[in-house]
């Protein structure tokens, strides 16, 4: 009896399940180091700040203080959740030499990417969710859950993708650490986690609304207290282009093999 052969699409499927299952088991596997940090750095910020200046600033925006920066905190544990891992392990793989067994596999760019963006997302959006269930109980119920999920989820797309590119782009640990440190951070910290744009001074409040991150966390606060700044449709439709963007920009690099093949 002939064996049948299974079909390009079938063998593609299965290898980028394959890759992005081992993202995604390795996050899991290592959840004391993928996980649990970002948990309780959350945490810390949110009693530190909550703490220290919930008393002084009782309502912001008419919401508690505490109930305000949740969701800057969960924007911020998402992206950097999500960058570190799928930059990491794209790094991993070009240092240690395994990468060219990943390219020489029958995936396509795109499947190739989406499964490394797999294992930041998962990383990113379940360090969230048990950050978020755990602040539950002191920062109140979520008022639109589908926004919310739809700004974290945009929010994980976003960075994760950007750190593919930057797994990519790195041939060094200081390249690595570079865009983490001296883009992301930066930018997360002025994005109006902690304070609310409306409030700020010129030139502050515009530098404010230049900053990418700002509408995320917008967005965010948005559906968890119901309370915003910005157009919630315009935030959307400029992270989903950026998404796409991204996206485009990292398949056409593994397309190229720009730094990936020697």
């Amino acid at each position: 009896m002939a064996t049948r052969t299974p079909s390009r699409w079938v063998v593609e499927r299965r290898a980028t399940a394959a890759l992005a299952g081992r993202e995604i088991r390795r996050v899991l596997s290592l959840w004391t180091q993928t996980l649990l940090p970002p948990v309780v750095t959350g945490l810390i910020f949110l009693a530190v700040f909550g703490g220290a200046l919930g008393d002084r600033l009782d309502l912001v925006e008419d919401v508690a203080y505490v109930r305000f920066i949740l969701p800057g905190l969960l924007v911020l544990t998402v992206a950097g959740q999500a960058f570190a891992n799928a930059s990491t392990s794209l790094f991993q793989a070009k240092s240690e030499g395994y990468i060219e067994d990943v390219l020489t596999s029958p995936m396509r760019n795109w499947q190739l990417v989406a499964a490394y963006l797999s294992g930041g997302v998962v990383r990113g959006w379940l360090a969230a969710l048990l950050l978020a269930l755990i602040a539950l109980p002191f920062a109140g119920p979520v008022e639109h859950v589908g926004l919310t999920v739809g700004a974290l989820f945009l929010t994980g797309l976003i960075f994760g993708t950007l750190g593919v590119i930057t797994g990519i782009w790195s041939e060094t640990f200081d390249q690595h650490a570079f865009v983490a440190n001296l883009l992301i951070t930066p930018l997360a910290l002025l994005g109006g986690v902690f304070y609310s744009a409306d409030r700020l001074e010129a030139p502050w409040r515009a530098l404010t609304r230049f900053d990418p991150i700002y509408y995320l966390v917008d967005a965010t606060r948005g559906g968890w207290t119901g309370i915003n700044d910005a157009s919630i449709a315009v935030a959307l439709a400029v992270a989903a282009a950026a998404a796409v963007a991204l996206y485009a920009v990292a398949v056409a690099l593994v397309a190229r093999g720009w730094r990936l093949k020697p």
